[in-house]
Order: C-alpha cells, then sequence, then structure tokens
C-alpha cells in the first residue's frame, strides 16, 4: 500500500449497514458533454444550505458541460447490486464513501466495483494531507472529514466529560442516538465504545447505557429533530455542529459539544471512480475540482465537514465554530474489514434484541 491508512488503530471493528428502498433504473447512455456523479441524497438536497447545487453550478461553468447528480435511496448498495446484477453503471463516480461504506461495498461484490484514479492527472493530489487516506488499494481519494461526538444543551444539561459521565442519574432518559445498524452516527458512536473499552467491555458500556435509559432512533434526522424540538437535551452528533448553528442563527448555548475524554471519532469520506467509468478526462477534472483549496473552502461551510487540501483557507465561521479534538479515533481499513459486521451483530444481539 502506497498511503498509511488514516491515523490507525490497535483495535478491530466490522459491521453491515442496512440497505434502503428501490431505485429507478440508470439509463446507461452517457453523452460525452455530461458527467454523471452519484452521492447521498443530504448532499445535494438537504433542507439546508448542501453544497451540491453550488458544485453543479461552479463546475459547469468553469469545464462547459453538464454535472448530473444521481441520488439512489439506496445510496452505494444501489451500485452494489446493479454491478452484481450485470447492469451498466451510469455515474462516472461516487462521492461521500466512507470507510466502513468501502468496506460493505467491497464484502458485497462479485468482481471490481471500483478501479483507480490517475494520480498524474489530479494537480491538487500533492496537497491532500497523507492521513487521511484510508484505502489500502487506493481507490478512494479523500474528499472531507467529520468527527462524531455529543452535541447537548448547555441551559438545561451539566457538560458530559467522559463515556462514564453519561451513566449518570443526570442523563437517564436524556440522550439520544441513532440505530448503529442503520445511522451513521450512531455507527461511530459505537466504533467509539469500542476503542474506548475494548471487545470484552463494550457491550457491558452499552448495556449501562440501555439501564439509563438511551433512546436509540432509526436515524440521524430523528435525532436532531428532537435536539431542536427540545425533546431531548444530549445527543451523538458531530463536532462541528456549531458551524450549522450559527449559520442559521440558533441559539449557541442550546448547541455546544462535548469531545468525550478529549477525543472524538474520525469519519473521512472519499471519491471513487466506478469500473463501468468512460470518460476519463471530466472524470478526472471533476475530482480535482473538489479537491482545489477554493471548492474544499465551500464544502467546509457548506457540508459542515473539515477539508483535507492542507492549502485550503477555512471560512470565519469554521475557523470559530468547528471543533477538531486533539486525539481523534479511528479503525482503518483491515480493522474494519475483520470485525464490522460481527461487533454490530453483537451488538445487536444485545441491545437492540432486548428493546
Amino acid at each position: 500500500m502506497r498511503r498509511r491508512a488514516f491515523l490507525g488503530s490497535s483495535a478491530a471493528i466490522a459491521t453491515g449497514l442496512a440497505g434502503c428502498s428501490a431505485n429507478p433504473v440508470d439509463d446507461d447512455d452517457a453523452d460525452d458533454d455530461t458527467l454523471s456523479v452519484a452521492t447521498y441524497g443530504s448532499f445535494v438536497d438537504a433542507p439546508s444550505d448542501s453544497p451540491g447545487e453550488w458544485i453543479k453550478d461552479e463546475f459547469e461553468e468553469r469545464y462547459g458541460t453538464e454535472l448530473e447528480w444521481h441520488t439512489p435511496d439506496q445510496e452505494i448498495n444501489y451500485y452494489v447490486e446493479r454491478h452484481n446484477e450485470e447492469v451498466g453503471i451510469e455515474p462516472e463516480l461516487y462521492l461521500g464513501l466512507s470507510p466502513h461504506d468501502l468496506v460493505r461495498a467491497d464484502q458485497n461484490t462479485e468482481g471490481e466495483l471500483f478501479a483507480e484514479l490517475d494520480e498524474n492527472e489530479l494537480e491538487h493530489i500533492d496537497d491532500i494531507d497523507e492521513q487521511y487516506y484510508f484505502d489500502p488499494q487506493d481507490r478512494a481519494i479523500p474528499t472531507y472529514s467529520s468527527y462524531c461526538a455529543i452535541v447537548y444543551d448547555g441551559r438545561t444539561v451539566d457538560t458530559p466529560e467522559t463515556f462514564e459521565d453519561l451513566l449518570s442519574s443526570e442523563y437517564e432518559g436524556q440522550i439520544a442516538l441513532s440505530n448503529p445498524q442503520e445511522g451513521t452516527t450512531g455507527l461511530l458512536f459505537l466504533l467509539w465504545t469500542i476503542d474506548q473499552f475494548g471487545e470484552e467491555g463494550y457491550l457491558d458500556y452499552w448495556e449501562a447505557l440501555a439501564e439509563n435509559d438511551i433512546r436509540i432512533l432509526d436515524s440521524w434526522g430523528d435525532v436532531y429533530t428532537q435536539f431542536e424540538e427540545e425533546e431531548i437535551p444530549v445527543i451523538v452528533s458531530y463536532s462541528n455542529d456549531r458551524v450549522y448553528a450559527e449559520r442559521f442563527g440558533n441559539d449557541l448555548e442550546k448547541h455546544q459539544v462535548s469531545l468525550l475524554n478529549d477525543e472524538a471519532y474520525a469519519n473521512v469520506s472519499g471519491i471513487l471512480r466506478f469500473a463501468d467509468g468512460t470518460n476519463d478526462e471530466l472524470a478526472h477534472e471533476f475530482v480535482d475540482f473538489v479537491l482545489s483549496p477554493e471548492v474544499q473552502a465551500v464544502i467546509a461551510e457548506r457540508n459542515v465537514t473539515g477539508p483535507v487540501n492542507i492549502e485550503t483557507d477555512l471560512p470565519e465561521v469554521y475557523q470559530e465554530f468547528a471543533e477538531d479534538p486533539d486525539e481523534p479515533v479511528f479503525f482503518d481499513y483491515d480493522a474494519l474489514d475483520e470485525n464490522l459486521t460481527t461487533w454490530v451483530d453483537d451488538w445487536s444481539d444485545v441491545i437492540a434484541g432486548g428493546r
């Protein structure tokens, strides 16, 4: 492997992600003047200020071509199924794939779903911090990062500073997170607890959380809605949530962030080339466009995620309100590949099965 995995880890992990609803079949006839890129829905059409529309407009203006977003409900699972059914894949690229998504895709794919990009065609590749690379096969190019953390209403509860604090009576029935089998933040928190307590202790910790009446909801959206509607004061979310809160004029006393034990679990997203891709020039132009410092800065503010290009000048709101841990936690590809499914299944048997 040419590049080292982001942060590495001595722990190991594993889990499968749930599929979603069916999606219309793609048209396999691609226009050379149109670039199709797949991503997850909220990158394009979240109710906040998603970066997708700006990226489309800016890329089209710069390169005199059309950018077409594809956002199937099943996200990457949709393309895994099409590939295994030997049905053509129209998009050239997939933007926004995390390490656990890539592991799952690889484990469920027959043959090669992705192909390496030619880094000689990427002007900005040398400015990407090597710590963010997570794919041992060098298919994924890092694009942005985030950190799982605790977000709490500082007007109504004290700051939880450790994992053990969350077990105190003050937080009984006051914490919510997404189901790790379905929601990204829930999965990241599960992995974080495995790093903290080890394979022998993480389920005991979760049983203690369950005894303290933690709420496990279907999605991060459900969790955040309850937080915004003041139905729950402590949630598992992201360390950069105050960027979002400040941008929309929300009460920052309500949107406080805690990095338990001064840590947070890192989640890197990357862009990958589908092996079925045929438009090499536009595909590489788009990847280099996304990696450029000015686009990285826009993504940082609109997507509320951190840049991976070290030359990026961060927006003022991001510099002031984003929080990065001194000690990020992260499980690399090999650890996830070996253990992810087992650990999530064990969590499901003990916690979800008992609820």
